[in-house]
């Protein structure tokens, strides 16, 4: 059995950015998914409407903006969690781990 730990504040800014670089790659796989969605919805429209629809310019955009948006995203959620965990930890205790 190993020795119990508490983990009684987190380093924010570490956290933070660990959470945005994995919220980049899930919205890297997000906007692959979603522009191969839009690709194939514009092609089965009419060509007089699929003329004025994405392309492969709006789908690297789609694509773009959801890794942008992923690592945003990850990294203001987890920092303002990693504030509120460093806030209430002393008072109602932190996350017990056994190391070995």
């Amino acid at each position: 059995m190993g020795e119990v730990k508490t983990i009684t504040k987190i380093p924010v800014g570490a956290v933070a950015l660990m959470a945005a670089v994995i919220g980049a790659v899930l919205g890297l796989i997000e906007g692959i998914i979603s522009a191969i969605g839009i690709a194939a919805f514009t092609s089965a429209l009419p060509s007089s409407i699929s003329n004025v629809g994405l392309g492969a310019a709006g789908a690297l955009g789609v694509i773009i903006g959801s890794i942008i948006a992923g690592f945003i995203g990850g990294y203001i959620v987890t920092a303002i969690l990693a504030l509120i965990y460093n806030w209430v930890a002393p008072r109602i205790g932190g996350v017990k781990l056994e190391l070995e």
